[in-house]
Formats: C-alpha cells, structure tokens, sequence
C-alpha cells in the first residue's frame, strides 16, 4: 500500500519532506496550495482482535506529535526542522491532515471497531484525521489492475469504481475482499483524490439505460404509453382483468428497486 500512496501522492504533486520507520510526512510543491499530510502505516495483523493495542496504535500517532518519550524529538518539531522557510512551520497544524493505513488480516473485522474509528476520524486536535483500513487480498487486487491498466493511479480507481456488479455487490454487504471496497475507500479517505466522472454518451443515453433495465412486457407497455396509443389492450396479450393491483404493485418495486 505504502508504494501505492507515494505513487499517489506524487501524481498530486506531492513531495515527500520527511519520513520515520512507519510515518510519513508530505507537502505539495505549489506554493499556492499550502496542504500537508501525515501518512501513518500500521500493521494491525498481529493484535487485530485486542480492541486495547489497536487503540493504542491509533492514538500512539497524536501522542508522537506533541510529547516527548524517552527524551525523543516530537514528530511535530522534526517536521517543522524539514523546512526552510519559518513561515511555512506556522501552517503546520492548521493544514495538516493525517491518513492511518491499517493493515488488516481480516477486514470484516473492522466491523467490531466502528465506534473506535469515529472518535479517532471525529478527532479536531492537531489534524483532520482519515482512517484507511485494508487487508493483502483487496490490496494484490489493485496493484495487478495498476499494473494491467498501466494508467494514472487516478484513472486506474475510477475504472475500478464504474464496475456496476461490484457496487450492488457492495451494497448488499457482499464480499469484504473484494478490490472494490478498498477503491471505495480511497476516494472517500484520500481528500485530494477526486472521482473523474464519466458523462454518458449520446449513443447510449439516461432514457436507454432505464428501458434496458425493464422486462420486454414492460418495454412494450412503455412504448406504447410514450407513442399515446389508447386503446393499449388490443396491443398486448394482456387483458384488463389479468392485471391485478398486486402484479402493478410487484412491476412498480421492481422499478424502484424495493
């Protein structure tokens, strides 16, 4: 994942200004843009059932920031030394943002941490913070598409994230592993990642993709509706009496997704 942001990050004219074991720290090159992010990678495989550590490693990043231990250098002071310019220290805080990476070997567990991820992400002091959770199945998965699509990382996710199949999948919770969720992820964790939407084409417009979407009995009865024929009955191999209000009510669900 690592290789992946720091790919990400430099498309985004990212720089990477300093770095410590497990945490990075990048600033964008455009002097007009004053945007900072923390990165801070961790590895969640070997304590992911023991709510306590997995708390601790998440808060070990505020506590690195601001307070000393063991006589060590604050995170905050060893940035602020990476810069040249004294201006820049004094917008560290305020335009900081840090993303935690954490790396699981069973992402549905994240389910028994939702109230542990809202605090943490709900957090003002210091940074807005951002938590990226994924395991090695999602992560294989999109680095072979990175690899196949040999495109921008931001062209490769928003052709990953038009897979219709894999949104509905998702919607009805399906497959954790799946590469789909990670991308999801990304756009909604990483601020500087922006969907690139794909208007559709005038060869297959808005009003196709409903038709396609109904049953040929349905599309007949459109058709007609549309061409305002009236006597609609002499048309189809329906009669009145077969409609019932339970069949209209079934065909309406349908189209409303019920």
């Amino acid at each position: 994942m690592q290789r992946i942001l720091e790919r990400l990050f430099k498309e985004h004219k990212f720089i990477k200004q300093w770095e410590d074991k497990n945490i990075e720290f990048y600033a964008n090159i455009d002097r007009n843009m004053v945007s900072y992010f923390i990165v801070n990678y961790i590895d969640c495989t070997q304590f992911e059932a023991n709510e306590d550590i997995v708390k601790d490693a998440l808060n070990d990043l505020e506590k690195r920031y601001v307070s000393f231990d063991n006589q060590e250098m604050t995170l905050k002071k060893s940035i602020a030394k990476s810069f040249s310019n004294v201006e820049d220290i004094a917008q560290i805080d305020k335009n900081t943002s840090a993303i935690y990476v954490m790396k699981f070997s069973n992402i549905s567990i994240l389910d028994k941490y939702r109230n542990l991820i809202y605090s943490i992400e709900e957090s003002s002091v210091y940074f807005k913070r951002y938590i990226l959770p994924y395991n090695e199945i999602q992560l294989a998965g999109l680095t072979q598409a990175i690899k196949d699509y040999g495109k921008t990382i931001e062209s490769v996710l928003t052709d990953l994230a038009d897979d219709e199949d894999n949104y509905y999948q998702l919607l009805k919770g399906g497959n954790h592993n799946n590469t789909y969720e990670l991308v999801i992820r990304l756009f909604s964790k990483i601020p500087f990642l922006q969907y690139q939407f794909r208007a559709t084409s005038d060869e297959y417009s808005l009003e196709d993709m409903v038709k396609d979407s109904l049953d040929e009995e349905i599309q007949k009865f459109d058709e007609l509706v549309s061409e305002e024929i009236e006597d609609i009955d002499n048309y189809l191999e329906i009669n009145q009496d077969s409609i019932s209000d339970d069949f209209i009510n079934s065909e309406l669900d349908k189209l409303l997704g019920v």
